[in-house]
C-alpha cells in the first residue's frame, strides 16, 4: 500500500556543479536539505520493508518537493545556470525521481487496488508541531488515514503537538493527485528537525519509535 520518499535527503553536490557553491559552504549545509529527513525515512522503508526513493542531491541545485514545471524547483544558485545545464538537472534529477515514484505508485495500485504515498521531510518554524500530517482534504484516502493516525499519536503521546494539516497544492503531492485521480493519496509527514538536532520537544529514537508504532496498517 505505501510508496516512500524523501525529496530533501541530502544536501550532496556534483562535482560539476560545486562552483556554483564556492564560498557558500554554510548556505549549502544549512538550506540544502532536511537534516534527519533521510534517516527518518529508511527507519519507515525498514518497518514497512518496502522502497526508498529519495533526493540524490541539493534542493539548491534542484527542488524534489516542487512541480516539474514549477520556476522555483531551482534556487538562486541554480538560477544562474544555462537553459541546457538546467534541462539536464530535471532530466537526471527532477524527473527521474518523479517517474520512479509514478512507475511504483502504479505497481502498487495494480497489486493492491491503491496506494498511499508517504512525503518524509524535517522542518523547523516558530509555530510547528513535533509531528505535522499534511494533506489534501477532499481525497477520503488521504482525510481517514491522518485522522486515524493523528488519533493515534495523541493517544500515545497527549503531551506532544500533534498538527493536521489541510494543503492540497503542495507541489509534489499536487502532481501526483492529478496523475493518478483515484485510489491514491499523498500524505506529507512532517518531523520536528528540533528532534534530531537537539532532542526537543522528543528525542528522536523515541520520535522515530512513535511514528511507526501508531503508523495504520
Amino acid at each position: 500500500m505505501f510508496i516512500l520518499s524523501c525529496e530533501p535527503a541530502t544536501c550532496a553536490v556534483p562535482e560539476w556543479h560545486k562552483e556554483l557553491f564556492k564560498g557558500h559552504e554554510e548556505t549549502l549545509t544549512a538550506e540544502g536539505w532536511s537534516p534527519g529527513a533521510l534517516n527518518l525515512a529508511q527507519a519507515f522503508a525498514t518497518k514497512l520493508r518496502t522502497l526508498l526513493a529519495h533526493g540524490d542531491v541539493t534542493k539548491l541545485l534542484v527542488d524534489f518537493s516542487r512541480r516539474p514545471d514549477d520556476p522555483e524547483r531551482f534556487s538562486r544558485f541554480s538560477k544562474r545556470l544555462t537553459e541546457d545545464q538546467q534541462r539536464k538537472l530535471d532530466e537526471r534529477h527532477h524527473h527521474a525521481h518523479l517517474n520512479l515514484l509514478k512507475q511504483r505508485i502504479r505497481e502498487e495500485k495494480a497489486k493492491e487496488g491503491q496506494a498511499l504515498h508517504l512525503s518524509i521531510r524535517t522542518e523547523d518554524s516558530a509555530d510547528m508541531g513535533a509531528i505535522e500530517l499534511v494533506f489534501d482534504p477532499s481525497r477520503e484516502i488521504e482525510s481517514a488515514f491522518v485522522r486515524k493516525w493523528a488519533d493515534a499519536l495523541r493517544t500515545a503521546a497527549p503531551e506532544l503537538r500533534i498538527l493536521t494539516v489541510t494543503d492540497p497544492n503542495y507541489g509534489l503531492s499536487a502532481a501526483l493527485r492529478e496523475e493518478f485521480t483515484s485510489g491514491f493519496g499523498s500524505i506529507s509527514v512532517v518531523a520536528a528537525r528540533s528532534s534530531f538536532l537537539e532532542g526537543n520537544p522528543i528525542r528522536w529514537d523515541k520520535l522515530k519509535k512513535l511514528l511507526l508504532d501508531t503508523l495504520p496498517r
